[in-house]
Protein backbone atom coordinates (compact mmCIF):
# COMPACT_ATOMS: atom_id res chain seq x y z
CA UNK A 1 0.00 0.00 0.00
CA UNK A 2 1.40 3.91 -0.52
CA UNK A 3 2.07 6.04 2.10
CA UNK A 4 0.63 9.17 3.39
CA UNK A 5 1.34 11.87 5.56
CA UNK A 6 -0.71 14.54 7.23
CA UNK A 7 -1.05 18.00 6.06
CA UNK A 8 -0.56 20.93 8.33
CA UNK A 9 -2.46 21.47 11.73
CA UNK A 10 -5.75 24.24 11.16
CA UNK A 11 -9.82 24.16 9.26
CA UNK A 12 -10.11 21.57 6.90
CA UNK A 13 -9.37 22.57 3.22
CA UNK A 14 -13.21 22.78 2.38
CA UNK A 15 -13.76 25.49 4.83
CA UNK A 16 -11.50 28.19 3.13
CA UNK A 17 -12.97 27.03 -0.12
CA UNK A 18 -16.21 27.66 1.00
CA UNK A 19 -15.49 30.94 2.13
CA UNK A 20 -15.20 31.78 -1.97
CA UNK A 21 -18.65 33.17 -2.74
CA UNK A 22 -17.94 31.52 -6.72
CA UNK A 23 -16.95 28.54 -5.52
CA UNK A 24 -19.91 28.03 -2.49
CA UNK A 25 -22.53 29.03 -5.47
CA UNK A 26 -21.42 26.51 -8.22
CA UNK A 27 -20.86 23.99 -5.15
CA UNK A 28 -24.33 24.75 -3.79
CA UNK A 29 -25.99 24.36 -6.89
CA UNK A 30 -23.84 21.07 -8.03
CA UNK A 31 -24.70 19.35 -4.95
CA UNK A 32 -28.43 19.49 -5.95
CA UNK A 33 -27.97 18.64 -9.44
CA UNK A 34 -25.65 15.42 -8.24
CA UNK A 35 -28.39 14.37 -5.73
CA UNK A 36 -30.97 14.74 -9.22
CA UNK A 37 -28.92 12.82 -11.01
CA UNK A 38 -28.75 10.41 -8.67
CA UNK A 39 -32.78 10.20 -8.44
CA UNK A 40 -32.78 9.63 -12.16
CA UNK A 41 -30.34 6.83 -12.29
CA UNK A 42 -32.02 5.21 -9.34
CA UNK A 43 -35.73 5.71 -11.58
CA UNK A 44 -34.58 4.78 -14.76
CA UNK A 45 -32.48 1.44 -14.63
CA UNK A 46 -35.21 0.06 -11.90
CA UNK A 47 -38.18 1.04 -14.43
CA UNK A 48 -36.00 -0.56 -17.57
CA UNK A 49 -35.49 -3.72 -15.80
CA UNK A 50 -39.34 -3.61 -14.94
CA UNK A 51 -39.58 -3.49 -18.22
CA UNK A 52 -37.75 -5.45 -20.08
CA UNK A 53 -35.65 -7.69 -17.50
CA UNK A 54 -31.88 -8.24 -18.49
CA UNK A 55 -32.65 -6.42 -21.83
CA UNK A 56 -32.46 -3.09 -20.04
CA UNK A 57 -28.92 -3.39 -20.81
CA UNK A 58 -29.94 -1.45 -24.08
CA UNK A 59 -30.30 1.70 -21.94
CA UNK A 60 -26.84 1.66 -20.57
CA UNK A 61 -25.32 0.56 -24.28
CA UNK A 62 -27.61 3.67 -25.97
CA UNK A 63 -26.33 5.93 -23.05
CA UNK A 64 -22.43 4.92 -23.78
CA UNK A 65 -23.25 4.85 -27.04
CA UNK A 66 -24.17 9.10 -26.85
CA UNK A 67 -21.25 9.46 -24.50
CA UNK A 68 -18.72 8.54 -26.91
CA UNK A 69 -20.30 9.97 -29.93
CA UNK A 70 -20.96 13.54 -27.93
CA UNK A 71 -17.41 12.95 -26.47
CA UNK A 72 -15.79 13.02 -30.00
CA UNK A 73 -17.96 15.65 -32.17
CA UNK A 74 -18.94 18.18 -29.47
CA UNK A 75 -15.25 20.16 -29.61
CA UNK A 76 -16.27 21.50 -33.23
CA UNK A 77 -19.37 22.98 -31.63
CA UNK A 78 -18.42 24.12 -27.98
CA UNK A 79 -14.57 25.06 -28.12
CA UNK A 80 -14.11 28.27 -28.45
CA UNK A 81 -17.49 29.34 -26.44
CA UNK A 82 -17.98 30.82 -23.35
CA UNK A 83 -17.63 27.44 -20.56
CA UNK A 84 -19.86 29.23 -18.63
CA UNK A 85 -22.76 29.22 -20.99
CA UNK A 86 -22.04 26.08 -22.59
CA UNK A 87 -22.71 24.34 -18.88
CA UNK A 88 -26.20 26.23 -17.97
CA UNK A 89 -26.96 25.22 -21.62
CA UNK A 90 -26.40 21.91 -20.94
CA UNK A 91 -28.09 21.82 -17.58
CA UNK A 92 -31.14 23.50 -19.45
CA UNK A 93 -31.54 21.10 -22.09
CA UNK A 94 -31.61 18.10 -19.83
CA UNK A 95 -34.00 19.87 -17.45
CA UNK A 96 -36.33 19.87 -20.31
CA UNK A 97 -35.48 16.14 -21.62
CA UNK A 98 -36.24 14.94 -17.95
CA UNK A 99 -39.61 16.75 -17.34
CA UNK A 100 -40.82 15.47 -21.26
CA UNK A 101 -40.13 11.94 -19.89
CA UNK A 102 -42.66 12.51 -17.01
CA UNK A 103 -45.06 14.04 -18.75
CA UNK A 104 -44.67 11.14 -21.19
CA UNK A 105 -45.40 9.12 -18.29
CA UNK A 106 -49.04 10.44 -17.55
CA UNK A 107 -49.67 10.80 -21.23
CA UNK A 108 -48.68 8.29 -23.88
CA UNK A 109 -47.16 6.01 -21.39
CA UNK A 110 -43.32 4.62 -20.65
CA UNK A 111 -42.11 2.37 -22.70
CA UNK A 112 -38.28 1.00 -22.89
CA UNK A 113 -37.21 2.77 -26.22
CA UNK A 114 -38.41 6.13 -24.83
CA UNK A 115 -36.27 5.60 -22.52
CA UNK A 116 -33.70 4.86 -24.03
CA UNK A 117 -34.24 8.17 -26.12
CA UNK A 118 -33.99 10.20 -23.42
CA UNK A 119 -31.01 8.58 -22.02
CA UNK A 120 -29.62 9.15 -25.32
CA UNK A 121 -29.54 12.97 -25.00
CA UNK A 122 -29.15 13.20 -21.09
CA UNK A 123 -25.73 11.17 -21.59
CA UNK A 124 -24.82 12.78 -24.36
CA UNK A 125 -25.18 16.55 -23.13
CA UNK A 126 -23.67 15.34 -19.97
CA UNK A 127 -20.06 14.00 -22.58
CA UNK A 128 -20.37 18.17 -23.18
CA UNK A 129 -21.08 19.25 -19.27
CA UNK A 130 -18.20 17.58 -18.03
CA UNK A 131 -15.30 17.75 -19.65
CA UNK A 132 -16.21 21.42 -19.36
CA UNK A 133 -16.39 21.78 -15.66
CA UNK A 134 -13.30 19.91 -15.28
CA UNK A 135 -10.52 21.90 -17.50
CA UNK A 136 -12.39 24.91 -15.96
CA UNK A 137 -11.94 24.04 -12.36
CA UNK A 138 -8.56 25.43 -12.56
CA UNK A 139 -9.89 29.05 -13.28
CA UNK A 140 -11.47 29.00 -10.11
CA UNK A 141 -8.67 27.60 -7.67
CA UNK A 142 -5.23 27.99 -9.47
CA UNK A 143 -3.00 26.86 -6.54
CA UNK A 144 -2.04 23.83 -7.03
CA UNK A 145 -2.46 22.39 -3.29
CA UNK A 146 -6.27 24.33 -2.91
CA UNK A 147 -7.21 22.62 -6.69
CA UNK A 148 -6.54 19.03 -5.54
CA UNK A 149 -8.77 20.35 -2.37
CA UNK A 150 -11.33 22.18 -5.15
CA UNK A 151 -11.79 18.41 -6.76
CA UNK A 152 -11.61 16.87 -3.39
CA UNK A 153 -14.53 19.07 -2.27
CA UNK A 154 -16.91 18.62 -5.42
CA UNK A 155 -16.17 14.86 -5.61
CA UNK A 156 -17.68 14.59 -1.91
CA UNK A 157 -20.58 16.87 -2.91
CA UNK A 158 -21.11 14.55 -5.38
CA UNK A 159 -20.59 10.84 -3.35
CA UNK A 160 -23.00 12.76 -0.18
CA UNK A 161 -25.56 13.77 -3.02
CA UNK A 162 -25.88 10.27 -3.33
CA UNK A 163 -26.40 9.21 -0.11
CA UNK A 164 -29.11 11.93 0.01
CA UNK A 165 -30.44 10.58 -3.59
CA UNK A 166 -30.49 7.00 -2.79
CA UNK A 167 -32.18 7.79 0.66
CA UNK A 168 -34.76 10.58 -1.19
CA UNK A 169 -35.31 8.31 -3.93
CA UNK A 170 -36.07 5.00 -1.69
CA UNK A 171 -38.33 7.78 -0.08
CA UNK A 172 -40.18 8.80 -3.03
CA UNK A 173 -40.43 5.40 -4.28
CA UNK A 174 -42.45 4.40 -1.37
CA UNK A 175 -44.82 6.44 -1.32
CA UNK A 176 -45.23 7.70 -5.18
CA UNK A 177 -44.40 5.98 -8.47
CA UNK A 178 -40.91 5.59 -9.57
CA UNK A 179 -41.45 8.52 -12.61
CA UNK A 180 -41.26 10.82 -9.79
CA UNK A 181 -37.78 10.23 -9.49
CA UNK A 182 -37.48 11.83 -12.64
CA UNK A 183 -39.53 15.21 -11.40
CA UNK A 184 -36.93 15.98 -8.86
CA UNK A 185 -34.00 15.74 -11.28
CA UNK A 186 -35.38 18.04 -13.76
CA UNK A 187 -35.53 20.66 -10.97
CA UNK A 188 -31.94 19.74 -9.97
CA UNK A 189 -30.92 20.66 -13.28
CA UNK A 190 -32.18 24.30 -13.23
CA UNK A 191 -31.00 24.89 -9.36
CA UNK A 192 -27.53 23.77 -11.35
CA UNK A 193 -27.80 26.13 -14.17
CA UNK A 194 -28.69 29.28 -11.69
CA UNK A 195 -25.96 28.34 -9.74
CA UNK A 196 -23.39 28.66 -12.35
CA UNK A 197 -25.14 32.19 -13.81
CA UNK A 198 -24.63 33.07 -10.19
CA UNK A 199 -21.10 32.22 -9.71
CA UNK A 200 -19.85 34.88 -12.36
CA UNK A 201 -17.51 35.37 -14.76
CA UNK A 202 -14.52 33.58 -13.41
CA UNK A 203 -15.21 30.09 -15.35
CA UNK A 204 -14.36 32.34 -18.70
CA UNK A 205 -11.24 32.66 -19.70
CA UNK A 206 -9.11 33.19 -23.31
CA UNK A 207 -9.32 30.10 -25.27
CA UNK A 208 -9.13 30.52 -28.77
CA UNK A 209 -11.46 28.53 -31.01
CA UNK A 210 -8.67 29.13 -33.63
CA UNK A 211 -6.20 26.83 -31.64
CA UNK A 212 -8.68 24.02 -31.73
CA UNK A 213 -8.56 20.90 -34.20
CA UNK A 214 -11.80 20.78 -36.52
CA UNK A 215 -12.14 17.15 -37.58
CA UNK A 216 -13.18 14.11 -34.94
CA UNK A 217 -9.85 12.58 -35.99
CA UNK A 218 -7.75 15.64 -35.23
CA UNK A 219 -9.60 15.78 -31.99
CA UNK A 220 -9.21 12.52 -30.92
CA UNK A 221 -5.02 12.89 -32.08
CA UNK A 222 -4.87 15.98 -30.13
CA UNK A 223 -5.94 14.16 -26.37
CA UNK A 224 -4.31 11.20 -27.60
CA UNK A 225 -0.65 13.35 -28.60
CA UNK A 226 -1.36 15.07 -24.66
CA UNK A 227 -1.58 11.60 -23.22
CA UNK A 228 1.70 10.36 -24.59
CA UNK A 229 3.52 12.97 -23.87
CA UNK A 230 2.39 13.10 -20.11
CA UNK A 231 4.43 9.94 -18.21
CA UNK A 232 1.71 7.77 -16.71
CA UNK A 233 -1.73 9.25 -18.34
CA UNK A 234 -1.90 6.03 -21.00
CA UNK A 235 -1.95 3.71 -17.87
CA UNK A 236 -4.54 5.68 -15.75
CA UNK A 237 -6.27 6.26 -19.06
CA UNK A 238 -6.36 2.35 -19.90
CA UNK A 239 -7.03 1.19 -16.02
CA UNK A 240 -10.31 3.53 -15.92
CA UNK A 241 -11.24 1.90 -18.90
CA UNK A 242 -11.48 -1.43 -17.45
CA UNK A 243 -12.80 0.15 -14.58
CA UNK A 244 -16.02 1.74 -15.90
CA UNK A 245 -16.35 -1.62 -18.16
CA UNK A 246 -16.47 -3.93 -15.01
CA UNK A 247 -18.51 -1.27 -13.35
CA UNK A 248 -20.76 -0.99 -16.11
CA UNK A 249 -20.95 -4.94 -16.22
CA UNK A 250 -21.18 -6.24 -12.60
CA UNK A 251 -22.94 -2.59 -10.58
CA UNK A 252 -24.42 -0.08 -12.71
CA UNK A 253 -26.55 -3.37 -14.76
CA UNK A 254 -25.83 -6.75 -12.30
CA UNK A 255 -26.73 -5.03 -9.22
CA UNK A 256 -30.24 -4.17 -10.21
CA UNK A 257 -30.94 -7.44 -11.98
CA UNK A 258 -30.18 -9.46 -8.93
CA UNK A 259 -32.58 -7.79 -6.71
CA UNK A 260 -35.09 -7.85 -9.69
CA UNK A 261 -34.91 -11.34 -9.76
CA UNK A 262 -35.14 -11.51 -6.06
CA UNK A 263 -32.07 -13.12 -5.20
CA UNK A 264 -31.10 -10.82 -2.60
CA UNK A 265 -34.03 -9.41 -0.53
CA UNK A 266 -35.03 -5.85 -0.57
CA UNK A 267 -35.38 -4.98 -4.47
CA UNK A 268 -35.39 -1.23 -4.46
CA UNK A 269 -34.59 -0.25 -0.58
CA UNK A 270 -31.73 -2.46 -0.97
CA UNK A 271 -30.62 -1.44 -4.12
CA UNK A 272 -30.61 2.08 -3.39
CA UNK A 273 -28.69 1.31 0.10
CA UNK A 274 -25.97 -0.58 -1.41
CA UNK A 275 -25.33 2.91 -3.93
CA UNK A 276 -25.43 4.89 -0.14
CA UNK A 277 -22.72 3.09 1.39
CA UNK A 278 -20.89 3.27 -1.96
CA UNK A 279 -21.11 6.96 -1.72
CA UNK A 280 -20.39 6.99 2.22
CA UNK A 281 -17.11 5.40 1.99
CA UNK A 282 -16.09 7.54 -1.03
CA UNK A 283 -17.03 10.93 0.84
CA UNK A 284 -15.14 9.51 4.14
CA UNK A 285 -11.84 8.80 2.54
CA UNK A 286 -12.31 12.29 0.70
CA UNK A 287 -12.60 14.21 3.63
CA UNK A 288 -9.93 12.32 5.30
CA UNK A 289 -7.12 12.07 3.13
CA UNK A 290 -7.52 15.48 0.82
CA UNK A 291 -5.22 17.48 2.86
CA UNK A 292 -2.79 14.57 3.34
CA UNK A 293 0.83 14.29 1.62
CA UNK A 294 0.78 11.66 -0.37
CA UNK A 295 4.38 10.44 -0.38
CA UNK A 296 3.54 7.73 -3.37
CA UNK A 297 0.65 8.94 -5.38
CA UNK A 298 0.82 6.59 -8.19
CA UNK A 299 0.41 3.54 -5.70
CA UNK A 300 -2.21 5.36 -4.12
CA UNK A 301 -3.85 6.35 -7.25
CA UNK A 302 -4.31 1.98 -8.35
CA UNK A 303 -4.33 0.68 -4.65
CA UNK A 304 -8.10 2.79 -4.96
CA UNK A 305 -8.41 0.25 -8.13
CA UNK A 306 -7.53 -2.61 -6.27
CA UNK A 307 -9.95 -1.89 -3.54
CA UNK A 308 -12.70 -0.87 -5.75
CA UNK A 309 -12.30 -4.53 -7.37
CA UNK A 310 -12.41 -6.27 -4.24
CA UNK A 311 -15.44 -4.31 -3.30
CA UNK A 312 -17.27 -5.65 -6.23
CA UNK A 313 -16.34 -8.63 -5.92
CA UNK A 314 -17.54 -8.87 -2.08
CA UNK A 315 -21.01 -7.61 -3.32
CA UNK A 316 -21.45 -10.89 -5.24
CA UNK A 317 -19.61 -13.09 -2.53
CA UNK A 318 -21.92 -11.62 -0.16
CA UNK A 319 -25.08 -12.22 -3.05
CA UNK A 320 -23.82 -15.82 -2.83
CA UNK A 321 -23.16 -16.96 0.97
CA UNK A 322 -24.79 -14.22 3.28
CA UNK A 323 -28.14 -15.51 4.75
CA UNK A 324 -30.64 -13.87 3.58
CA UNK A 325 -31.62 -11.67 6.53
CA UNK A 326 -27.85 -10.13 6.55
CA UNK A 327 -27.06 -10.47 2.76
CA UNK A 328 -28.38 -6.66 2.12
CA UNK A 329 -26.09 -5.31 5.05
CA UNK A 330 -22.85 -7.25 3.85
CA UNK A 331 -23.46 -6.14 -0.14
CA UNK A 332 -23.62 -2.84 1.57
CA UNK A 333 -20.38 -3.19 3.41
CA UNK A 334 -18.71 -4.69 -0.52
CA UNK A 335 -20.22 -1.40 -1.90
CA UNK A 336 -18.29 0.72 0.90
CA UNK A 337 -15.05 -0.83 -0.20
CA UNK A 338 -15.86 0.09 -3.53
CA UNK A 339 -16.37 3.64 -2.65
CA UNK A 340 -13.20 4.02 -0.45
CA UNK A 341 -10.99 2.99 -3.40
CA UNK A 342 -12.93 5.28 -6.03
CA UNK A 343 -11.80 8.08 -3.78
CA UNK A 344 -8.70 7.00 -3.68
CA UNK A 345 -8.12 7.20 -7.25
CA UNK A 346 -9.99 10.31 -7.98
CA UNK A 347 -8.42 12.39 -5.61
CA UNK A 348 -5.04 11.80 -7.61
CA UNK A 349 -6.40 11.01 -11.15
CA UNK A 350 -7.87 14.57 -11.75
CA UNK A 351 -5.19 16.95 -10.59
CA UNK A 352 -2.59 14.76 -12.41
CA UNK A 353 -4.24 16.32 -15.57
CA UNK A 354 -5.22 19.83 -14.65
CA UNK A 355 -1.76 20.62 -13.68
CA UNK A 356 0.21 19.30 -16.31
CA UNK A 357 -1.61 20.61 -19.44
CA UNK A 358 -3.16 23.96 -20.27
CA UNK A 359 -6.82 24.04 -20.71
CA UNK A 360 -7.57 23.40 -24.42
CA UNK A 361 -5.31 19.79 -23.96
CA UNK A 362 -6.89 19.27 -20.54
CA UNK A 363 -10.17 19.71 -22.68
CA UNK A 364 -8.87 17.26 -25.52
CA UNK A 365 -7.62 14.41 -22.74
CA UNK A 366 -11.08 14.86 -20.62
CA UNK A 367 -13.41 14.39 -24.02
CA UNK A 368 -10.26 11.24 -24.70
CA UNK A 369 -11.23 10.17 -21.53
CA UNK A 370 -14.70 10.52 -21.71
CA UNK A 371 -14.58 8.27 -24.84
CA UNK A 372 -12.96 5.55 -23.61
CA UNK A 373 -14.87 5.38 -20.75
CA UNK A 374 -17.93 5.67 -22.59
CA UNK A 375 -16.65 2.68 -24.93
CA UNK A 376 -15.98 0.85 -22.33
CA UNK A 377 -19.21 1.02 -20.47
CA UNK A 378 -20.90 0.19 -23.84
CA UNK A 379 -19.13 -2.78 -23.84
CA UNK A 380 -19.70 -3.90 -20.26
CA UNK A 381 -23.34 -3.53 -20.84
CA UNK A 382 -23.35 -4.84 -23.98
CA UNK A 383 -22.29 -8.32 -22.70
CA UNK A 384 -25.35 -8.27 -20.00
CA UNK A 385 -27.86 -10.12 -22.19
CA UNK A 386 -25.15 -12.76 -22.82
CA UNK A 387 -23.72 -13.30 -19.49
CA UNK A 388 -26.57 -12.75 -17.71
CA UNK A 389 -28.42 -15.87 -19.36
CA UNK A 390 -25.09 -17.88 -19.37
CA UNK A 391 -23.88 -17.59 -15.73
CA UNK A 392 -25.05 -16.46 -11.79
CA UNK A 393 -25.28 -12.96 -11.70
CA UNK A 394 -23.98 -12.72 -8.64
CA UNK A 395 -20.90 -14.82 -10.36
CA UNK A 396 -20.62 -12.40 -12.93
CA UNK A 397 -19.99 -9.58 -10.56
CA UNK A 398 -17.62 -11.38 -8.79
CA UNK A 399 -15.15 -12.19 -12.12
CA UNK A 400 -16.04 -8.22 -12.66
CA UNK A 401 -14.42 -7.50 -8.85
CA UNK A 402 -11.43 -9.58 -9.84
CA UNK A 403 -10.72 -8.36 -13.48
CA UNK A 404 -10.73 -4.82 -11.91
CA UNK A 405 -8.24 -5.81 -8.89
CA UNK A 406 -6.04 -7.35 -11.35
CA UNK A 407 -6.10 -3.87 -13.80
CA UNK A 408 -5.22 -2.20 -10.63
CA UNK A 409 -2.33 -4.46 -9.59
CA UNK A 410 -1.18 -4.00 -13.20
CA UNK A 411 -0.92 -0.02 -12.66
CA UNK A 412 0.89 -0.34 -9.43
CA UNK A 413 3.65 -1.70 -11.10
CA UNK A 414 4.61 0.84 -13.45
CA UNK A 415 7.69 3.41 -13.47
CA UNK A 416 8.25 5.36 -10.11
CA UNK A 417 8.87 8.33 -12.95
CA UNK A 418 5.11 7.97 -13.73
CA UNK A 419 4.04 9.09 -10.09
CA UNK A 420 1.22 11.64 -10.35
CA UNK A 421 2.14 13.13 -6.99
Amino acid sequence: MSRAAKGTDGPHPYVGLLRDRSVRTLWAGQALSDAGSELYRLGAIWLAVGMAGADAAWLPIAQSAAMLAFALGAGALVDGLSARRVMIWADLIRAAVTAAVVVAAFTIGLSLPLLIAAGVVLAGIQAVFDPALQAVVPRLMPDPDRLRALNGLFDVTGRLAVIAGAALGAAIASVAPTIHLLTANSASFLASAGSIAAAGQRFDADTPAAATPATVRQRLARGWRAARATAGARAILATAGVSYATRSLGFALGLPLLLAQGSVPGGLPTLALVMATQAVGDGLTNLITVSWRVRDGWRFLFAGYVLRGAGLAAIGVAALVAPPQVAPLAMAAGGFVLGVGGSMAFLQMMPFFQTRMDVADATAVFRLRYAILAAATMLGASLGPVVFRLWSVAWVIIACGVVLALAGLWGARRPPDESPT
